[in-house]
């Protein structure tokens, strides 16, 4: 854009932020459709009314014979002031129902963050944008269900606490919910704002009824509303047993990223047994929010499967530039030396939809927050830069978010024993020690190594690295193009049982180029020493076996040496081709888990190292990265005419053979 179109565009972009915004006439509200109506001797001149409220029988009779001819119709004939104000009493209880900013402004008095003062909540231009998608699927009739991945300070939990008082409130009676964060410190906040809304509940609201709230069954962390009935019950992801998720029907789970897995329970499990109690439909309500706190974590996990369509989350991101106190003023003689001086990251939130206000702003926050990655944690301009983990990475973000968007479920998930695929039955559990299987194995022709199999060997005991092997087809580089992950196995295993699982796995892909990463215990002399017997044991009986002695050397007498061996000369050398690949597309992903790995490694504090960051894993980047250079380091697949017997084929045994 040209200078003088970029001025144009920020003008544009103030104004439109700076429109008006009344959420008692409702006027300059977004969250959902209006109408300006007038309505004679009301109190408001003009209000913008939500458009299912001008759907009921009284309120279109308002509007059409205002507040006079209405009292009229109704048989009053002697119309007094305190008719009509009754009536825009009534009024305005009805429109609670509708409208939820007016009720929010109304109703609810919140603590005003950072200015010490009571005040009543009127939403802020972030949490607008955030009702929009929450009032979206309330009035299609669908489960409110959310996640949010948001930057700091704009009020995203407040608001969700609020939205969720007022369908107990208004709309439904007997209608319990949940409320979970990381620390019970979290839960107490929640418990203090609540208690200062229900204690300063306008009475006009509920017709001179006091609005109170008493403990359940003298329970300390669940609390009954006298009025509708309905309860809330406080707790921690850290102390889960006080929660009580029976019979509820909204919750909300607060800083997801940060929920942390504890001996015998992962935050998933938490999260299932209370999102499994509610029994979803209009109204119920499941929402998860947080600042991100990396990838590969459940949080990140949920999220990028929501937004791939994987689960029937709605995903809504709010960036810091969409929040009003993240802005510097300048003026119109600022604008052109400030243009001139933007770098290309500033010109690219100005594409993003950010204001120079806000630019300016950000420019000044870099210098407070040295690591570029804490900043882009702290205030993200995208959800991609909300999950950075790390400010050494590796794989460029970029790459890796390109080589996402290829990766789908697998089309398989179970095991192989021998010759055959056990398909997993319903309910059991994948996650740990399972074959996923994208494509199945094509024996029709026999081709060699159209099929490279890799192994990264891990250790046995549960918390320690876990072994990976990753098979790719090649068939598409005879024709330009390129390898693709078919089939990934990941769990603990013994040393032994992975060899020859590996090897069930490269025979049934085609007598598959079977490539063993041998050092880790040649070397490190950990968990079995014994591994290079194995692998000699396995070349007894699988003749594909990757050796890394060159045949110059087997002529001149030395011993074979089985497997791949990463060294300080190897492993920079497979990093540096799989970042090649990933930057010029030269595989093809489909294991989603292989891109988190990505994102978590690392070069080291010491500028020598590699790995992934503290309590993670690398190991399918390893296996994949040792897979993408024998790929390309090979020679293609070549036919070979033999007979291949057809009971030697590989099996699926399975409820519904693939």
């Amino acid at each position: 854009m040209e200078k003088q179109d970029i001025i144009a565009e920020n003008k544009k972009r103030i104004a439109q932020q700076s429109k008006p915004y009344n959420p008692i006439s409702g006027e300059g509200s977004t969250s959902i459709k209006r109408r300006k109506v007038h309505i004679a001797e009301f109190p408001l001149d003009a209000m913008y009314l939500p458009v299912d409220m001008l759907q009921d029988n009284s309120i279109m009779q308002l509007v059409e014979h205002g507040a006079t001819g209405y009292l009229q119709r109704q048989g009053i004939d002697d119309i007094q002031e305190r008719h009509i104000l009754e009536l825009w009493i009534g009024f305005c209880r009805k429109r609670l129902r509708y409208d939820f900013e007016y009720w929010a402004r109304s109703c609810a008095t919140i603590s005003d963050k950072g200015k010490g003062r009571d005040t009543p909540f009127k939403l802020n231009r972030a949490q607008r944008q955030y009702l929009e998608a929450l009032e979206k699927l309330r009035m299609t009739g669908r489960p409110i269900d959310i996640i949010l991945c948001k930057a700091r300070q704009w009020g995203g939990s407040t608001l969700t606490q609020l939205y969720m008082l007022w369908i107990q409130l208004i709309h439904k009676h007997n209608w319990n919910s949940v409320i979970c964060g990381d620390i019970e410190k979290q839960s107490s906040i929640v418990a203090g704002m609540l208690s200062k809304v229900i204690n300063r509940y306008p009475s006009w609201a509920t017709e001179g009824k006091k609005l109170t709230t008493t403990p359940f069954q003298g329970t300390r962390n669940t609390r009954v509303i006298n009025l509708g009935n309905s309860r809330y019950s406080l707790g921690s992801s850290q102390k889960p047993d006080s929660l009580r998720s029976e019979d509820i029907s909204m919750a909300h789970l607060t800083e997801v990223g940060l929920w942390k897995a504890t001996a015998g329970r992962k935050p998933e499990d938490l999260v299932q047994s209370i999102f499994g109690s509610i029994a979803s439909g209009p109204y119920t309500v499941k929402i998860m929010e947080s600042t991100a706190k990396g990838v590969g974590n459940f949080f990140h996990r949920t999220w990028v499967d929501a937004t791939h369509g994987r689960n029937n989350f709605t995903p809504v991101f709010i960036p810091w530039y969409a929040i009003e106190l993240y802005s510097k003023q300048l003026s119109d003689n600022d604008y052109s030396p400030f243009i001139d001086s933007m770098n290309d990251y500033e010109k690219q939130l100005f594409t993003l939809g950010a204001t120079l206000e806000s630019i300016a702003w950000y420019r000044e926050k870099r210098l407070e927050i040295a690591d570029e990655w804490r900043l882009f944690s702290e205030f993200p301009s995208t959800a991609a830069e909300a999950f950075q983990s790390t400010g050494r990475r590796i794989f460029r973000i970029q790459y890796v978010n390109n080589i996402r968007k290829t990766c789908v479920p697998p089309a398989f998930k179970g095991d192989i024993d021998g010759n055959k695929f056990i398909q997993a039955g319903p309910g059991e559990n994948c996650n740990e020690n399972a074959l996923c299987i994208w494509l199945m194995p094509d024996n029709e022709q026999h081709m060699r190594n159209r099929y490279i199999v890799t192994v990264d060997v891990g250790g046995v005991s549960d918390k320690s690295d876990y072994s990976c092997i990753v098979v790719a087809d090649r068939i598409a580089m005879l024709n330009g193009g390129v390898p693709e992950i078919v089939a990934c196995w990941h769990g603990h295993i013994e040393h032994d049982k992975l060899a020859w699982k590996a090897v069930e796995i490269a025979r049934a892909y085609d007598e598959a180029l079977l490539v063993i990463e041998a050092n880790t215990l040649e070397t490190e002399g950990t968990e079995g020493d014994n591994f290079e017997y194995i692998l000699n044991e396995i070349a007894g009986s699988y003749s594909n076996l990757y050796c890394r002695t060159s045949q110059l050397e087997i002529k001149q007498g030395r011993p074979r040496r089985w497997g791949f061996h990463t060294n300080p000369s190897t492993k920079p050398m497979v990093i540096n081709f799989l970042i090649k690949a990933l930057r010029d597309e030269l595989y093809i992903e489909r294991c989603i888990e292989t891109t988190y790995e990505l994102d978590m490694y690392e070069l080291k504090e010491n500028g020598k190292e590699m790995g992934a960051i503290e309590g993670n894993h690398d190991d399918r980047v390893m296996a994949t990265a040792i897979l993408v250079w024998a790929c390309y380091n090979v020679a293609l697949p070549t036919m070979i005419n033999t007979n291949r017997r057809k009971n030697s084929q590989t099996k699926i045994v399975s409820e519904a053979s693939l």
